[in-house]
């Protein structure tokens, strides 16, 4: 194990310095620098309502009524088959979010979904990690060759937006702090994907708070991101957050139009392998051949070992994508 002192690696860190542990392995293979992974993280339920206050410093406060965007991630031999033709892929999810002043950040609220899926089976007591990034460059849809009159190529709708992504921009990774548990919500959906009835779980803020000495300072007017997920795979294990997303709408491609909750970002994730597009064979069943099953498997899964942090976040995803996606959020100081 390498030892970084967080605050003496990353200027971007808070001024008090706590001892973080990361395989020197990852940093040979990649040849890139190391990202901290550090503990000092904690999760609490705030419950159904959360009003912004003085601590407050960027909040996003629209949401839809509909679907189920989640955090998921799932054991490699409990990954679900689609019969578009491809395993459901492994995600973390997050925002990028431009900081209105130079500020160091305690804590950020997120809200778990509407639907269904807010809480799995094997969610709750389940280690969670948020991952910061620093933002550079500017952003431009690619309209992935469907344009205003053409059908997208995927996504949950034909509209030509749901298949538009955003290229110009790069993610470098800050820091990763784990050590906090998703809370004891009671889960919408059992072990076996059907739901339970109880809808306690959905729409409730969750508040992930950071230890003084692993709280990143952003600089004003300068783009950052989060990422939330889990850190180990089980069956079933997911949860939903509430977000705005103007994909359906049928106006051209644009960044921060009337439709758009939080023009200074965008939602982003981290999804399976990060290979897009995808390998899909619409099918009622996985392929019998054993090379493109696991070619089809490698795709929906995380890489191994600490490499999935170093694996760049975007917009794009498979089937729906991010570009005009935006989470409930909120960044307290």
């Amino acid at each position: 194990m390498t030892i970084i002192l967080c605050a003496d690696s990353w200027p971007i860190i808070g001024v008090a310095a706590i001892l973080c542990l990361s395989p020197a392995s990852t940093n040979e293979a990649l040849g890139a620098e190391l990202v901290p992974i550090c503990e000092g993280l904690e999760v609490s339920v705030l419950g159904s309502a959360y009003k912004p206050g003085p601590r407050t410093i960027v909040a996003q406060q629209v949401w839809d009524r509909g679907g189920n965007t989640s955090v998921r991630f799932t054991s490699r031999e409990h990954l679900v088959w689609k019969a578009e033709g491809y395993f459901q892929r492994n995600r973390d999810l997050g925002q990028v979010f431009m900081a209105p002043k130079e500020f160091v950040l305690s804590a950020l609220v997120l809200r778990t979904g509407p639907a269904d899926g807010a809480v799995l089976q094997n969610a709750p007591g389940a280690e969670v990690f948020v991952q910061f990034f620093e933002v550079e460059g500017e952003p431009q849809i690619d309209d992935n060759g469907t344009g205003p009159g053409a059908r997208a190529a995927h996504g949950f709708s034909t509209n030509h937006r749901c298949d538009d992504f955003l290229v110009g921009v790069t993610y470098k990774p800050l820091i990763v702090v784990k050590g906090a548990y998703f809370p004891n919500l009671p889960p919408t959906r059992d072990e076996h994907g059907r739901p339970t009835g109880n809808r306690a779980g959905a729409l409730v803020y969750l508040r992930f708070s950071l230890a003084e000495a692993v709280r990143p300072r952003f600089q004003a007017a300068r783009r950052y991101a989060f990422l939330v997920g889990f850190v180990v795979p089980a069956r079933e294990r997911g949860f939903t957050l509430a977000n705005r997303n103007a994909a359906s709408a049928p106006d051209p491609p644009a960044i921060g139009d009337p439709h758009d909750a939080y023009p200074l970002g965008w939602a982003i994730r981290r999804e399976g392998n990060g290979v897009f597009p995808p390998l899909a064979i619409p099918a009622n069943k996985p392929p019998s051949d054993e090379n493109v099953l696991e070619t089809l498997l490698d795709q929906a899964v995380f890489p191994p070992g600490m490499a999935r942090y170093f694996l760049e976040p975007g917009t794009n995803g498979y089937p729906d994508v991010d570009t005009y996606r935006d989470l409930e959020f909120y960044l307290e100081e």
